[in-house]
């Protein structure tokens, strides 16, 4: 059964004193599942490549928005639209590309950007940048990631957690040293060969590490005197 949806609710209109009840009604309406007790905005498991009205969040700061399993094969600014959150979940996705500057106008606000599953082969300073600065969470677990490159001098001062397990990472990511407020650092199921001496120099806070399932991996303990 095919559904029309472009035309539902054209001739509302919403002003920036738009309340969170408000904007949970239309967008619920329109594409996802929005409880209005809450700030959260799930526009997960649609098939349906729906869109918002430019006003349909607007003023709203969301807990959480979900774009999880939407079929999206690249993500750019264009699909945010007006959205701002603190946590943005676009895991099991078929995302292969992501734009320049996709992140930027959340940058001052985003906490957690959740990439799980998806078919990333190449991470860019352009998207991945400095203006995310307040982002204490990423993971980019179970991607198509060869290596880390181009990333020098992207600060990321509040970094704390970091996936990059199920890749096809061989060599460990130098630029990991720049992100000093590491505590969680996921590297297993890659295709790591070693690790270099000074790898994790600098990286005083970081408490969990995983090195698991790299089949190809010689530790050496080193006794320094």
């Amino acid at each position: 059964m095919l559904f029309i949806l472009s035309n539902i609710m054209t001739d509302v209109r919403f002003n920036s004193t738009l309340s969170i009840e408000q904007s949970c009604i239309y967008c619920q309406i329109t594409a996802c599942y929005c409880p209005s007790t809450q700030l959260i905005l799930n526009c997960s498991s649609y098939l349906l490549d729906l869109t918002f009205e430019e006003n349909c969040t607007e003023m709203i700061i969301w807990e959480i928005v979900d774009f999880s399993s939407r079929n999206f094969e690249f993500f750019d600014s264009t699909k945010l639209l007006s959205l701002r959150m603190k946590r943005l979940l676009l895991k099991s996705n078929l995302i292969t590309y992501i734009h320049d500057n996709t992140f930027d106008s959340v940058g001052d606000i985003l906490i957690e950007l959740d990439l799980e599953i998806n078919q990333i082969s190449n991470i860019s300073s352009k998207w991945l940048n400095s203006k995310l600065i307040y982002l204490k969470k990423l993971n980019l677990a179970s991607n198509q990631l060869v290596s880390f490159s181009n990333l020098d001098n992207i600060q990321l001062p509040n970094l704390e957690e970091l996936n990059l397990s199920r890749n096809l990472i061989e060599h460990f990511p130098n630029q990991i040293h720049q992100w000093t407020s590491l505590i969680t650092l996921d590297l297993s199921f890659n295709k790591l060969s070693n690790i270099p001496r000074f790898a994790l120099m600098g990286l005083n806070n970081l408490t969990w590490l995983s090195l698991a399932s790299n089949r190809h991996l010689n530790c050496k303990l080193m006794i320094i005197k």
